[in-house]
């Protein structure tokens, strides 16, 4: 609740003006109405405060946060669905602004690329596409970022025996997809097949609709429940993931 208090208060009094080459800066008071897809959204979040703290770095590319609770009770969508929808609509809305130089998006474009998702879960279709594999290998990458010694670490992970055992999925609490992609063939850890598991998947609402600390994502809902989850990780871990898997420090 206190994420959501700092976060509509930093919204609603923010008079500041910004330019925009095709888009204009949204109209915040459509928030008060609560007409119309906003009832779906959280507020903003402010550039500053979006980093993340177990992964000691500051992201990119912000989160539009979703209302889990509203969207699930609304379109009767499960857990999966619905966060596998809020990655699905960040990483539309971010062609969308690349496509138009702009860095936001007016309501009425939102609420476009809002339903054109919603069309696309209930049509079964995901963009983080889960492993059918039976064992499945979370490895968070991000500590590669800090040094030669620490991307090496990551690189011996890899190449484990243990590792080796299902299949992989790349982490990250400080990438997107696209950053993590470029970045994994980058520094050579590529892995045919493997699946790319960003923060966008993240969500301040539990699998029960009940307003938590920070963003999680409880692993055991997005994946099946047959599968096997090892999480390799090169340190205690982080709040952020939930759910009942095996851990594996490296």
């Amino acid at each position: 609740m206190k994420y959501i208090l700092i976060c509509t208060l930093l919204i609603l009094t923010s008079c500041s003006s910004y330019t925009l080459k095709n888009y204009e800066r949204r109209n915040e008071r459509v928030y008060e109405n609560g007409n119309g897809v906003i009832q779906y959204f959280l507020a903003d979040l402010p550039n500053w405060a979006n980093f993340s703290s177990a992964g000691s770095c500051h992201r990119n590319y912000p989160v539009r946060y979703l209302n889990v609770k509203n969207l699930r009770e609304s379109f009767a969508l499960d857990y999966e669905e619905s966060i596998q929808f809020q990655l699905m609509f960040n990483e539309l809305s971010e062609e969308r602004k690349k496509e138009a130089l702009a860095s936001y998006i007016p309501f009425k474009d939102e609420e476009k690329i809002f339903y054109t998702v919603l069309d696309k879960i209930k049509a079964g279709i995901r963009n983080f596409t889960k492993p059918k594999y039976k064992v499945v290998n979370l490895i968070w990458i991000d500590i590669a970022m800090e040094g030669k010694k620490s991307l090496e670490r990551v690189r011996r992970a890899i190449q484990s025996e243990s590792f080796g055992s299902g299949h992989p999925v790349f982490v990250s609490l400080c990438m997107n997809r696209i950053e993590m992609k470029e970045y994994i063939s980058k520094m050579g850890l590529k892995i045919t097949g493997a699946k790319y598991m960003s923060y966008e998947l993240l969500n301040p609402y539990d699998q029960n609709n009940n307003l938590v600390a920070v963003p999680i994502i409880d692993l055991n809902k997005l994946f099946n429940k047959n599968q096997k989850i090892q999480l390799f990780l090169p340190k205690d871990r982080p709040f952020e993931f939930k759910g009942k898997v095996r851990v594996r420090k490296y």
